[in-house]
C-alpha cells in the first residue's frame, strides 16, 4: 500500500496566504507615536497586555530611547530628587524601573500593622520617597513651583488602599516580639495629620484607639515626657506628638463629642490642609492665619489622669471657647525681619527660645552608628521670630515667639520647633505677669500643622500642662486678611 499524500492546495489559496503574510499589521503601520500615544491611556495590567500583541506594540513602548516611560512616571509621580545623570535611554530607563517598582508596591493588597512585614516596609519605605518628593518641579516643563502634587494623590490612594491610617495605636491583631510601631510608620502617620483630622466623621479614620492612653500622655507634665529628646534636643517625640493628634481626632471627629459639632460647622478651607510646597531642610516661610484649640482639666483631675485612673473612671477634658461661641482659638502671626522688640528675660528662662544648638558635634565611631535624626547642614539659621495677636474665647491676647529649624525626623525633612508665649497687657500696656501661657510644640513638614504643650508657668510645684494643636487657615482668608467666615 503507498503511503497517504497530503492534499495539494489551490495555486490561489496560497498565494492569498502569503500576500496576506506580506502586508503589515494594524499596529505596525502606525508611527510609534501614536502607538505610544494609545498605550498612555491604559491602567497598568492592560499596558501589558498590549505588549503581548505584537512586535510592534511592544517595540513602541521601548523606542524612542524609553521616552514612554518618562511621559508615564511623569504623569504619574512629581520628579524624583535622585534621577541620575546619562544620556536620554539611560535616565528612561531608570525611570522605567522605578516606576514598574512602584506600581508593583502599590498594587501589593494588606492592611498596616506594626509596620515591620516585609509589605509595610516596601511600602512605607515609597511612601516616604512620595512624601520627600511632593511638590518637585519638572525642569522639563517649568520652573515655577507648582499648585498641585500628583505624589500627593498617589499617597491618599495608597493609605486608603492599606488603612494606615486606620490602625494609629490600634493593637495589632497578632502580638509578638515584632508589634513594636515601626518608628517609620508613626513618623508618616504624624506626617500626614491633615488627612487624618479631615475624614469623615462616619470612616474607620476617625476612630480614635487607645483614648485613655493619649489622654494620660498629653497632660504628662515635661520633666516626665518632653517633646524634644536626644543629647542635642533635636529628636521629635514622634509617639508623644501622634498621641496628640489622636486625642484631638476623637474630640473632633467623635460625633458624640460637643467640640465636633462645632469643628463641622467649619468649611474645608478652615480645616487642616495639606502642605503646598517641597520639604525641605531650610526653614520654612509659614503661613499668617491658624486656628485652633486646647484641652485642659482640673488642678485635682489631672493627677488623676498621669495616674492612669482615667481609663475605668473616664474623665471629661474642657476645650478652648467652652461655653462661648467661639469654640477655637484664633491667631494671626507676623514676621518681623529684625529681632524681637518685645522679648522679656523671663521669656527666654521659661522657654528657652534662642538657645543655640551645637547642629555639628563630635562623634566617636560608635555615636556615628547610632540612629536617630540627621543633622541640619552647616550654616543653617538657629531661629526665626514671630509676634501675633489672637483671640480665645472672645478674649484678645498678644503673642511672641520663636520657630527653630530641626533636622530630618525618620528621613523626612521640614520639621520645626515652635515656642511662645501668650500673655496681655492693660490699658496701661503693663503686662500680667501672673497671666502667662507657655507653648512648646512641633510644626510638622510643611509648616500645616502644629501640635504640642501648653503649660502655666507661674504655677508652684507639679506642672499644670496640657495639649494643643493649631493649623494654617490663610485658604479661608481673602487679600483683606479677614477670614471668610468671620466676615460672613
Amino acid at each position: 500500500m503507498s503511503p497517504p499524500t497530503r492534499k495539494a492546495r489551490p495555486l490561489a489559496h496560497v498565494r492569498k496566504q502569503k500576500a496576506r503574510s506580506d502586508s503589515p499589521r494594524a499596529f505596525e503601520i502606525l508611527p510609534v507615536e501614536i502607538r505610544q500615544s494609545i498605550a498612555g491611556y491604559l491602567d497598568d495590567k492592560s499596558i501589558t497586555s498590549y505588549r503581548l500583541i505584537c512586535r510592534s506594540t511592544k517595540h513602541a513602548l521601548d523606542e524612542d530611547e524609553g521616552s514612554f516611560w518618562r511621559t508615564q512616571f511623569l504623569a504619574t509621580y512629581d520628579p524624583c530628587e535622585q534621577t541620575p545623570t546619562g544620556t536620554r535611554s539611560v535616565v528612561n530607563e531608570w525611570l522605567k524601573k522605578q516606576y514598574q517598582c512602584r506600581k508593583r508596591i502599590e498594587r501589593q493588597r494588606f492592611d498596616f500593622q506594626a509596620g515591620n512585614s516585609q509589605k509595610e516596609m516596601e511600602c512605607l519605605s515609597l511612601l516616604k520617597d512620595l512624601i520627600n518628593e511632593s511638590f518637585n518641579i519638572n525642569p522639563h516643563k517649568s520652573k515655577q513651583a507648582t499648585t498641585h502634587s500628583l505624589n500627593m494623590d498617589r499617597l491618599e490612594k495608597i493609605v486608603k488602599a492599606t488603612s494606615l491610617l486606620e490602625c494609629v495605636f490600634r493593637r495589632p491583631y497578632v502580638r509578638s516580639k515584632k508589634s513594636t510601631p515601626n518608628p517609620t510608620l508613626l513618623a508618616i502617620q504624624l506626617v500626614l495629620t491633615h488627612l487624618s483630622l479631615t475624614a469623615s466623621p462616619t470612616s474607620r479614620i476617625a476612630k480614635a484607639w487607645g483614648f485613655s492612653d493619649s489622654q494620660s500622655l498629653v497632660y504628662a507634665q515635661n520633666s516626665i515626657r518632653p517633646i524634644f529628646k536626644g543629647p542635642n534636643c533635636q529628636e521629635v517625640d514622634i509617639e508623644w506628638t501622634l498621641h496628640v493628634v489622636n486625642f484631638f481626632k476623637n474630640h473632633l471627629l467623635n460625633q458624640h463629642e460637643l467640640t465636633h459639632l462645632r469643628y463641622d460647622d467649619l468649611v474645608a478651607s478652615e480645616r487642616p490642609q495639606c502642605w503646598t510646597k517641597p520639604l525641605s531642610t531650610t526653614p520654612l516661610k509659614l503661613g499668617k492665619h491658624w486656628k485652633g484649640s486646647y484641652a485642659y482639666v482640673d488642678h485635682g483631675e489631672i493627677f488623676l489622669i498621669r495616674d492612669g485612673q482615667n481609663e475605668d473612671y473616664p474623665i471629661p477634658d474642657h476645650m478652648s471657647g467652652d461655653g462661648t461661641d467661639q469654640p477655637f482659638q484664633d491667631l494671626c502671626l507676623e514676621f518681623p525681619k529684625e529681632d524681637l522688640d518685645f522679648w522679656p528675660v523671663i521669656f527666654e528662662q521659661i522657654l528657652k527660645s534662642r538657645t543655640k544648638i551645637q547642629y555639628r558635634t563630635a562623634t566617636t565611631r560608635a555615636q556615628k552608628r547610632v540612629t536617630g535624626p540627621s543633622l541640619l547642614p552647616e550654616g543653617e539659621p538657629i531661629s526665626f521670630c514671630f509676634k501675633g495677636e489672637g483671640k480665645d474665647a472672645c478674649e484678645g491676647f498678644l503673642a511672641s515667639g520663636y520657630f527653630n529649624p530641626l533636622p530630618p525626623q525618620h528621613g523626612i525633612p521640614g520639621w520645626h520647633r515652635m515656642t511662645m508665649m501668650k500673655y496681655w497687657k492693660d490699658e496701661h500696656g503693663h503686662m500680667d505677669y501672673n497671666s502667662l501661657w507657655a507653648y512648646e510644640g512641633v510644626v510638622l513638614p510643611g509648616g500645616m500643622v502644629m501640635l504640642g504643650r501648653w503649660w502655666h508657668p507661674s504655677d508652684d510645684g507639679d506642672e499644670y500642662s496640657g495639649p494643643f494643636i493649631f493649623w494654617n487657615v490663610d485658604a479661608s482668608v481673602p487679600d483683606g486678611g479677614v477670614p471668610k467666615s468671620a466676615g460672613a
